[in-house]
C-alpha cells in the first residue's frame, strides 16, 4: 500500500505444480475458469493427450467466455478429464496463467490452462493457434479493472502480471490500481503523490459513495509509512484492497484519515 512502485520487491516464483497439487477448491468457484461457447469455431486443431488437473475433486468450470468473471457454465470437469483443444486466447489471469484453451470435448466451451496438465505454464501448447475469432473483452474501463481485481482476491503475490515482477501485492497498494487499470506500474512513487497529482489536477471529490472502480484514498499516516493508500471501489459500500493477501473490506482504514475519490487516472486506457 505505501511502497513505491519503481523497483518491485522479489517474492517466491509460485509454481504451477504446487497450487495444482494442492488442488484449490476455487477451482469450481473463485478460480473462475472462464469459458467460451457458441462463438465462431476457428480452424480446428484438434489437440488431444491432456487433462484436467489439480482442481483438488472440485472440478473445472468450462465456462462461456475467458474474460468474464461472471460468464456462465456450461460443464464441469472431474480431475482426469481429457480435453481437445481447438485454440487459444490470452484472458482472465489465474495465478499468473493468462492462457485460456476452447475446447470442443467432451463440451464446447473455455478452459483455464492452469488447472490442466499442459507442459508449459502460461503457453500455448504445441501447434495450437490463436483464437482468431473471440472477441476482445467488454464493458467499461472500470467494469474491467473491477473483473480483473475480484480474479485475483486471496493472492498475496502479483504472479507476474503485465510482465510485472512476481512480488508480494502487500505494501504495493498503487501498484495494484495501476494493474487493475492494465499498467505494470502506476507512475507514481506512493499513493499520497498519486492523490496529490489528482487533486491538483480537480479530480478528488469527498462525497458521495465512491462508484464502480473508482479509487478511494487515504492519508499518509504511521501505519503506511507516511506514504498514503489506495484502494479500489465496487460502487456497493466494499473495497477491494491489496494487504497479506488481496481482500474486500469497508471505507474505513485503520489509523488513516479518508481523503476522497476519484476516477482514475484520464490517461490509462484500462485492460
Amino acid at each position: 500500500m505505501y511502497q513505491p512502485n519503481g523497483t518491485n520487491a522479489t517474492g517466491a516464483t509460485p509454481h504451477r505444480a504446487l497450487p495444482r497439487l494442492v488442488g484449490r477448491v476455487l477451482a469450481a468457484c473463485a478460480a473462475t475458469v472462464l469459458v467460451l461457447v457458441g462463438t465462431a469455431t476457428p480452424s480446428l486443431a484438434g489437440i488431444t493427450g491432456y487433462s484436467v488437473a489439480g482442481t483438488g475433486g472440485a472440478g473445472l468450470m468450462v465456462r462461456t467466455s475467458p474474460y468474464d468473471a461472471g460468464a456462465a457454465t456450461v460443464a464441469v470437469l472431474a480431475d482426469g478429464t481429457r480435453f481437445t483443444a481447438e485454440c487459444a486466447v490470452r484472458g482472465r489471469n489465474i495465478s499468473g496463467n493468462s492462457v485460456w484453451h476452447q475446447i470442443s470435448s467432451p463440451a464446447n466451451g473455455w478452459i483455464s490452462d492452469y488447472y490442466t496438465n499442459t507442459p508449459g505454464f502460461n503457453q500455448y501448447l504445441p501447434g495450437e493457434p490463436e483464437c482468431g475469432s473471440t472477441p476482445p473483452p467488454t464493458g467499461t474501463r472500470e467494469d474491467r479493472a473491477l473483473a480483473w481485481a475480484r480474479s485475483v482476491i486471496g493472492q498475496a503475490y502479483t504472479n507476474g502480471d503485465l510482465g510485472d515482477s512476481n512480488h508480494a501485492w502487500d505494501g504495493w497498494c498503487d501498484n495494484f490500481v495501476g494493474h487493475a487499470y492494465g499498467r505494470a506500474a502506476s507512475g507514481y512513487a506512493s499513493a499520497i503523490v498519486h492523490y496529490n497529482s489528482l487533486n491538483a489536477r480537480g479530480l478528488i471529490r469527498t462525497t458521495g459513495t465512491p462508484p464502480a472502480g473508482a479509487l478511494v484514498f487515504y492519508a499518509g499516516a504511521a501505519i503506511n509509512g507516511y506514504y498514503g493508500h489506495v484502494m479500489l471501489s465496487e460502487g456497493n459500500g466494499s473495497y477491494i484492497t491489496s494487504a497479506a493477501t488481496v481482500r474486500r473490506v469497508d471505507l474505513s482504514w485503520p489509523n488513516a484519515p479518508y481523503l476522497g475519490w476519484s476516477y482514475a487516472d484520464p490517461e490509462w486506457t484500462g485492460r
